[in-house]
C-alpha cells in the first residue's frame, strides 16, 4: 500500500501497532524510513515533492 506522510511518501512495509510506527520504502531509491501515525497525512493522491501536477 502507498501513503503520504509529512516525511515523504512511499510503499508501506511494516507497521508496529505497540510503538504506532509505520515503516516505509521510498519508491525512487528504496530507501527506507519510518513515521508515526500522527506524521499520515490525510491526501488520497500519495506523491512525492519532486512530481509535476497530473
Amino acid at each position: 500500500m502507498k501513503c503520504g506522510s509529512k516525511k515523504g511518501s512511499g510503499t508501506v512495509t511494516w507497521i508496529d501497532g505497540s510503538t504506532r510506527t509505520i515503516y516505509m520504502a521510498n519508491i525512487d531509491d528504496n530507501n527506507s524510513f519510518e513515521v508515526n501515525f500522527d506524521e499520515i497525512i490525510e491526501d488520497p493522491q500519495a506523491h512525492n515533492r519532486e512530481d509535476t501536477y497530473y
